[in-house]
């Protein structure tokens, strides 16, 4: 059985220190990913960790896009997610902040806990970034310390 981890990154320096040390310790790229608010940090990942360029706005738009639609009509404009990695390739292209679940449904339809999916929606609005691992049981003891960093 798989599970999914998650580590906080304050800048994509600390990002690409934490992707580097995962794929040191055998996991592969398919299973590594990186979200962030900002597409030139990641960029910046990807180009240092061997990971696929970002995406944006390939997340998932379900009953968000009439939402989306409005908001926009009002001027309002809201933070969008990008994403490196086959791992959270539905991640990119979600809206953060106030005004939407969009980041938060996602998570939580993944299996992680609401108030957590909202600290890490917290999180990026911070212009942080967030580093998700799937790894196997036996993966699990080595895999934690890199994200705990």
């Amino acid at each position: 059985m798989t599970k999914l981890f998650v580590g906080l990154a304050r800048s994509e320096h600390e990002a690409i220190i934490m992707l580097n040390a995962l794929k040191k310790e055998g996991i592969q790229d398919q299973y590594l990913g990186a979200v962030g608010k900002e597409q030139l940090d990641l960029e910046m990942i990807s180009e240092k960790t061997g990971l696929p360029k970002p995406l944006k706005g390939a997340g998932t738009d379900g009953a968000f896009g009439a939402l989306k639609g409005i908001l926009a009509g009002l001027g309002k404009r809201m933070d969008q997610t990008a994403s490196i990695g086959k791992a959270v390739r539905r991640l990119a292209g979600n809206e953060i902040g106030s005004e939407t679940d969009d980041l938060v449904l996602t998570l939580t339809e993944a299996g992680i806990p609401e108030v957590d999916a909202r600290h890490y929606e917290d999180w990026l609005l911070q212009g942080h970034m967030l580093i998700f691992v799937e790894c196997s049981e036996e993966q699990v003891e080595r895999v934690k310390p890199i994200l705990l960093f």
